[in-house]
């Protein structure tokens, strides 16, 4: 009787830390769609280029693989308009695809997000972090 006890209670025990268990780290996607995201800072060949502008507008990835841009209370021209579309990310979370244009080789973390693009000699970095 008593190694019955001992046997319901290790099959109790064992319950709850199996069900407590959860994942500890969160895959490139889970990171990108958590989170809407500003831009913190924006460098072209190292050097800051960020405008007053460009610091308020969201950007929030969707898990079904759209996105959405929307401008915030400072805009930089007047047609600043919110945008829509489409994204994918690679299977590796390094390469981010905004409405088939040309990839965007990305550092994702849950603090932040770099986004660099190579435009012929000019390489542009720009940090995201979430809000």
């Amino acid at each position: 009787m008593k190694s019955i006890n001992y046997l319901v209670l290790f099959v109790f025990a064992f319950t709850i830390t199996v069900s407590s268990c959860k994942k500890d780290t969160l895959t490139p996607k889970e990171m990108l769609t958590a989170k809407s995201w500003k831009l913190s800072s924006s460098k072209v060949n190292g050097v800051e280029t960020i405008e007053d502008c460009s610091k308020d507008d969201i950007m929030t990835f969707a898990a079904d693989g759209t996105y959405s841009t929307t401008v915030g209370a400072i805009t930089c021209y007047v047609g600043d308009i919110n945008t829509t579309g489409v994204w994918t990310l690679s299977s590796d979370g390094k390469t981010l695809t905004l409405d088939s244009e040309d990839p965007y080789s990305i550092m994702i973390t849950e603090s932040k997000l770099v986004v660099t693009i190579v435009d012929g000699t000019d390489t542009i970095e720009m940090t995201l972090i979430p809000l």
